[in-house]
């Protein structure tokens, strides 16, 4: 399968992956420095901790919440 996709990629559709994993690599650099500096800027550990136990608590939180699967239905 893999042989198949490599023999219709061309140039543009190359380019067209770089360009936009560049684009998404630098954004997500943006967003972390960002939170680096307004999350407890006096200290860059706490405001690791807080900004991944955040994240990981959004994670729980919309695994918990199934209807985003379904369509709103919930199991």
């Amino acid at each position: 399968m893999l042989e198949k996709i490599l023999e219709r990629a061309n140039f543009t559709d190359v380019l067209i992956v770089l360009v936009g994993s560049f684009a998404i690599v630098g954004f997500w650099r943006g967003t972390w420095n960002l939170m680096d500096y307004y999350v407890f800027p006096e200290s860059f550990v706490l405001s690791q901790t807080v900004t991944i136990l955040a994240g990981v608590m959004i994670m729980v939180l919309l695994s918990l919440y199934k209807g985003w699967k379904n369509g709103g239905k919930r199991r």
